[in-house]
């Protein structure tokens, strides 16, 4: 089985603030950020 691509924290921080920006916004929802947070969350290796 192939090793799950893992992300550096600096690239989820960095993903994270952009989704947090989003969601200020009103282009996600609460829903689709914690959606995206957790999915971001399971690659930091």
């Amino acid at each position: 089985a192939a090793a799950p691509v893992g992300m550096k924290a600096d690239d989820v921080m960095a993903t994270l603030e952009k989704l947090g920006e989003l969601k200020v916004k009103g282009i996600l929802t609460q829903e689709e950020f914690d959606a995206k947070k957790a999915e971001l969350l399971k690659k930091l290796v």
